[in-house]
């Protein structure tokens, strides 16, 4: 039922979408009036819509006497083409082919300028029984895009699959109750639990077949079928099925150095090697680094080795979580090419006598006097061991760790290692707390109280920022801080961000570093103090 102020209306654009709604609107029992030429005025009408092509909504527009509700029903275009009229639009989520189609149960997208523009479009969608749902004009390109991608190019996707197929005397009509089956298992159950075929299920070499088949016979749509393959990957990989593991990029895990080194060298005349190297468990701090190098460089190798030489704690070792089938996963969505994952025997050989030690208090305060000397010698030996393995243009690595990250610019310059290292910001969750893979061991209320290292380290940011320059002032600030959450404090310290000499005064850029534990977990985190400007 139509509102008093809605009960007749004109029809502009006699079309198939035009004829279609105006006949729709009378069996509806709706006083109508067309459908009219463009140049029709409605002063006759309550409501005009205007069933023309998108490029002539506003010419259509601008004919219409003032004080009527005016809308149209394109899927793409604003309201702004209607104004200066109280405006509204009705767009059919449906393809028109026939004047003849009904419209009753026909999903609808909804825009309206005022209340009683838009209640109009919802009296005039549930009139024609079409359901209803509301589409804001600034998410209108998106809709459209949406739209368009679950019509239109299917369609060219389906005559992509018909040419193909006709080169192998398969007909048209062998596809159609695929195609029908699986738009219905998509209806009904959603994408990632519908997929099927070589691509979900991580059979490469099928779709390398496949591939060559459509390079030789339809190469003008290589292009195309090589973007789905890649989208398809995603899809897949973010299912979490375990039906459908993948390996996106066609990426490869490696064991051995001498299978790495055979690998990167065709690579490595292609063009240049990004290294992110990790000890596993992988979260959004290493995909940070992966995207940078992915940004960066044309080959990116990540390794996953967890290094038994730098934990002093036997117990630490046996508790780091072991997740490599979940990493390679996530490695190969983020654009990894190669995973190297050697054993421990790879890398640490019977016989293996030789350690890169760094001296100095880089290596002996803070982290190294936390943890023990040797924890830094088995940092900088599996580095190197690692930077020689792959031997990349440039290393990414997080700044959470910073001392290590001096530790091993320290040790690639004096062993002279022709490697870029590239520090990365200190990846965080929304909260703030710094991302590791330690997190996972934290219960609620652990998490809760951890969230004090951050806020400690904003405390020494704010005291900066109001003119601070004590560095024994400032770190006294993070600590009351870290003892307000009950925070078991290791450290925390001001330092020179090259040397971790201690600071007493904030005359250029320092670090604050701290590590503290949390019940049973280990966290470290840290902050660069810039001096303010006086």
């Amino acid at each position: 039922m139509l509102p008093p102020f809605a009960e007749s209306v004109l029809v502009v654009g006699s079309g198939r979408m035009g004829t279609a709604l105006a006949a729709r609107l009378r069996e509806a029992g709706v006083r109508v009036q067309g459908p009219a030429g463009r140049g029709a005025t409605g002063e006759t009408a309550d409501v005009v819509l205007l069933a023309v092509p998108d490029g002539a909504i506003a010419d259509a527009a601008a004919h219409i006497a003032a004080g009527r509700l005016v809308g149209h029903l394109s899927g793409a275009s604003t309201l702004d083409p209607l104004a200066p009229h109280e405006a509204f639009s009705i767009h059919p989520l449906m393809t028109i082919t026939t004047p003849d189609v009904s419209l009753a149960g026909v999903p609808a997208a909804l825009a309206g300028s005022t209340d009683r523009a838009l209640g109009t479009a919802r009296a005039l969608a549930a009139v024609l029984g079409m359901a209803g749902f509301g589409v804001a004009d600034e998410d209108r390109a998106a809709y459209h895009a949406a739209a368009t991608i679950a019509s239109n190019y299917l369609v060219t996707l389906e005559g992509a699959a018909e040419q193909l197929a006709a080169t192998a005397g398969v007909p048209r009509a062998a596809l159609v109750p695929l195609v029908r089956a699986t738009v219905e298992n998509w209806a009904a159950i959603g994408a990632g639990p519908a997929l099927t075929g070589p691509v979900a299920r991580g059979d490469e070499e099928t779709v390398s077949r496949q591939r060559a088949a459509v390079a030789e016979r339809l190469p003008d749509r290589l292009a195309l079928v090589d973007a789905l393959a890649d989208a398809t990957r995603d899809l897949a990989a973010s299912t979490g099925n375990a039906r459908r593991r993948t390996r996106a990029r066609r990426l490869r895990v490696i064991r051995t150095i001498a299978d790495l080194r055979t690998a990167l060298g065709e690579a490595r005349r292609r063009g240049s090697i990004g290294f992110v190297p990790t000890m596993g468990a992988l979260h959004e701090g290493h995909l940070s680094l992966v995207t940078a190098a992915r940004e960066e460089t044309d080959t990116v190798v990540l390794s996953i080795f967890v290094n038994p030489t730098q934990f002093n704690e036997a117990a630490d070792l046996a508790a780091y979580p072991r997740t490599e089938e979940r990493d390679v996963e996530l490695a190969a969505t983020a654009g990894v090419d190669i995973v190297f994952a050697p054993e421990a025997s790879e890398i640490y050989p019977t016989g293996f006598a030789t350690t890169v030690s760094v001296s100095g208090g880089i290596a002996e305060t803070l982290e190294g006097a936390a943890r023990g000397r040797a924890h830094f010698d088995g940092v900088a030996t599996v580095v190197t061991k690692l930077l020689l393995a792959v031997l990349p243009d440039t290393a990414y690595f997080g700044a959470k760790d910073a001392q290590q990250v001096v530790v091993v610019r320290r040790a690639v310059a004096d062993l002279n290692l022709p490697v870029r290292i590239a520090v990365r910001p200190t990846s965080r969750d929304p909260d703030g707390l710094a991302r590791s893979s330690r997190n996972r061991r934290l219960d609620p209320d652990e998490r809760r109280r951890a969230l004090a290292i951050p806020r400690a380290l904003q405390a020494a940011a704010d005291a900066i920022g109001r003119g601070e320059t004590d560095a024994a002032a400032i770190r006294e600030r993070a600590l009351a801080t870290l003892a307000a959450a009950r925070l078991d404090t290791e450290y925390v310290a001001v330092v020179d961000p090259d040397s971790f000499e201690p600071v007493s005064k904030i005359a250029s850029p320092a670090l604050l570093v701290i590590a503290a534990r949390v019940g049973a977990t280990r966290l470290i985190d840290n902050a660069t103090l810039e001096p303010r400007e006086r």
